[in-house]
């Protein structure tokens, strides 16, 4: 019979899935920098749902030495993003990313057709172009 899986990685006031995507973005930007045996103990616990004992007795190993493992694990993954940051950078750039895409929606929008000519209020494009270019600007310094 299986273990109930007990929560070694959460924070009790985050949710079971904003854990899990965590814990799976710094995995998949620092896993690598793990020991091969925990990164198997970690996948086979955060991603392939097997229970502390299950992977204890595929590991040849105790249920508490798998847990301490993952414990261990996941402090090394988010000490990494606080020295190296990578995670957060993503998500920056993605965001202004994101802002860029809406900024040329809104240019898009604000172009008019009018019998077939396109017809626009030059203020309002240069000011988004503005915008644009910012956000690109603001993008490569943080690259």
């Amino acid at each position: 019979m299986q273990d109930k899986k007990e929560s070694v990685l959460s924070d009790e006031s985050e949710s079971a899935l904003d854990t899990m995507i965590e814990y799976a973005m710094l995995f998949d930007f620092y896993g690598a920098l793990l020991k091969d045996r925990n990164v198997e103990i970690f996948e086979d616990y955060m991603f392939n749902d097997m229970s502390l004992s299950e992977i204890a007795d595929e590991q040849h190993m105790s249920r508490q030495g798998v847990r301490d493992t993952v414990i261990r694990s996941r402090k090394k993954l988010v000490t990494y993003e606080e020295k190296l940051g990578l995670v957060e950078r993503f998500n920056t750039v993605k965001r202004q990313i994101n802002s860029i895409i809406d900024k040329t929606d809104e240019v898009r929008r604000s172009v008019m057709i009018k019998d077939g000519i396109a017809a626009f209020r030059a203020e309002d494009i240069n000011g988004y172009f503005d915008m644009i270019e910012k956000m690109a600007g603001t993008i490569l310094e943080d690259l």
